[in-house]
């Protein structure tokens, strides 16, 4: 048995219709994309587990700021401070004279870099995670991240983070 297409089946779509649902769909798409957390300096790893952490009364965006204001009191180049991802890590520098210097360097026990989580804990506070970390392996092909490791708990880097923590605990006492 055959249907016969009626005149409502085969109506036309009007072409402002036709443009309203790609603009809808396109942006539903872009959406889904932005979502996706492209743009970010934030790593997607998480601090080594023998990084220091402690609970600092303050907004995660101040407490950064204020983390950066106490590398830079530590004559500490800062390279990336993003208060609004929670999120504070600093060039390659030798820990020893505070200079900055090549990821690559040959010193691989005192050529450090810190970073720093800031991340809501509770209305009024913030966990804060700070790590120091040295490169294992200087090899070039693997990611940054897989050539690390966390300083030893005597190395010079661990009072650095130590000393960042405690400032911030400091003045938020006040």
């Amino acid at each position: 048995m055959r249907f016969a297409r009626t005149s409502e089946s085969t109506r036309a779509v009007k072409p402002e219709t036709r443009s309203a649902c790609r603009a809808t769909v396109a942006f539903g798409v872009a959406m889904v994309v932005a979502s996706c957390g492209a743009g970010g300096i934030r790593p997607r790893f998480e601090p080594f587990p023998q990084a220091m952490a402690d609970t600092i009364r303050g907004s995660a965006d101040s407490i950064t700021l204020r983390i950066g204001e106490l590398l830079a009191a530590e004559g500490i180049e800062v390279r990336h401070l993003r208060p609004a991802e929670g999120y504070a890590e600093t060039k390659w520098f030798d820990v020893m004279t505070k200079r900055t210097t090549s990821s690559m360097s040959l010193d691989t026990d005192s050529v450090v870099r810190l970073r720093f989580w800031t991340d809501l804990a509770t209305v009024s506070e913030c966990l804060v995670v700070g790590e120091a970390v040295k490169r294992r392996i200087l090899d070039p092909s693997l990611p940054e991240r897989e050539t690390e490791e966390p300083v030893p708990p005597e190395h010079p880097a661990t009072d650095v983070v130590r000393r960042i923590i405690a400032g911030l605990k400091e003045r938020n006492a006040r």
